[in-house]
């Protein structure tokens, strides 16, 4: 019963800590990453690691 809740959560947080540790990114600033990322659920983190994130780290 805990573990789901967990599976969901850890992504996110996953690609929190990634825009924090590599603040460049390609097309927003990092707030507005942190956000999506934050809210977005999968489709917020697919869409960092597709279009947000810096290719140059």
């Amino acid at each position: 019963m805990v573990i789901a809740p967990l599976i969901a959560v850890f992504p996110a947080i996953l690609c929190m800590i990634d825009v924090a540790r590599h603040p460049n990114t390609r097309s927003l600033t990092p707030q507005v990453w942190l956000a999506v990322c934050a809210f977005g659920n999968v489709f917020g983190l697919i869409a960092y690691l597709k279009f947000g994130r810096a290719e140059n780290r």
